[in-house]
């Protein structure tokens, strides 16, 4: 096995490995304006680092085969055997080491140690926020955040801002209850909206749909953190603001298109689209149809 003798990782490198690892990354969210997360994937060989520690939280999702992991972690080695799925929790600004003796394929989110005390903020009142650092097991929800992380990194357009931040949200709150010092506490479950901000929001959304909206942006439309509006604004509609401003898109893309005075191409970057294939997936996933085959109906 190689072994590292390679400086530590500050703040700096929160998003990229390039001195600790031995290869760089496969895919990586830089093309994306991500706010509070970031994204990539390894395919590693054997490798042993040096003792290290990155200025961000780090959730690694194996997506590999099973292999064994060691960390080091106040001078004493654990070891786990990390299945397929399996997962590890490494805090912001923790020092470990680690050696693995097989590839590894591994997806790692780096989220920003101040968008999860945002969270812990409006979920336990505290700015004090303490992660737990478990490694090798298995929690459905993180996995399926992390593949759908993924895919949005690969997708033409680098990704929609306003569904990674959606994401990003919902792996802070569900880390911060279930892998957190303060534990699974009561929160409040009055989350629906008040009618006057709900339609200030839509009217916002239907104005500037050729934007790409942020969350933390559509929140203060609102009035409200990201947390409560995510929360509230699902409690109202009945869908995430993701998928409304995706349903909005498509029904102004249908307009434009029984208007016949432009381009599909023109339609999709007007209705906040990055191309023309992204607006078909978008529009034959919710009419059943492609657009053309719209136009010829």
């Amino acid at each position: 096995m190689a072994n590292s003798k390679l400086p530590a990782a500050g703040a700096s490198q929160a998003q990229h490995f390039p001195q600790i690892f031995p290869q760089l990354p496969i895919l990586g969210s830089d093309r994306a304006i991500w706010t509070g997360i970031s994204l990539e994937y390894h395919r590693q060989p054997p490798f042993e680092t040096s003792e290290y520690a990155i200025g961000s939280h780090m959730i690694a999702i194996n997506l590999g085969q099973s292999f064994q992991m060691e960390r080091k972690i106040d001078r004493r080695w654990e070891t786990s055997q990390v299945l397929p799925g399996a997962i590890g929790l490494c805090p912001f600004n923790l020092s470990h080491e680690l050696r693995w003796h097989s590839e590894m394929n591994l997806l790692s989110l780096n989220l920003e140690h101040e968008f999860l005390v945002r969270s812990a903020l409006e979920l336990f009142n505290t700015e004090q926020v303490e992660l737990l650092c478990p490694m090798g097991f298995q929690d459905p929800l993180i996995q399926q955040i992390g593949l759908a992380l993924k895919a949005e990194a690969q997708s033409n357009g680098g990704g929609s801002r306003l569904y990674a931040e959606t994401m990003a949200n919902a792996l802070a709150v569900h880390l911060l209850r279930h892998y957190s010092t303060q534990g699974d506490r009561k929160l409040d479950g009055k989350w629906a909206m008040c009618p006057h901000k709900l339609r200030w929001v839509k009217n916002y959304i239907n104005d500037y749909l050729e934007r790409q909206f942020s969350l933390e942006e559509l929140a203060g439309i609102a009035q409200l953190s990201p947390y409560h509006f995510s929360r509230a604004f699902k409690q109202s509609v009945g869908i995430s603001p993701h998928q409304y401003v995706i349903q909005q898109r498509v029904e102004r893309a249908k307009q434009l298109l029984l208007q016949g005075k432009m381009s599909l191409s023109e339609i999709a970057i007007a209705c906040g689209f990055s191309h023309q294939s992204h607006l078909t997936r978008h529009f034959k996933r919710l009419t059943g149809v492609t657009p053309k085959t719209l136009l010829k109906s």
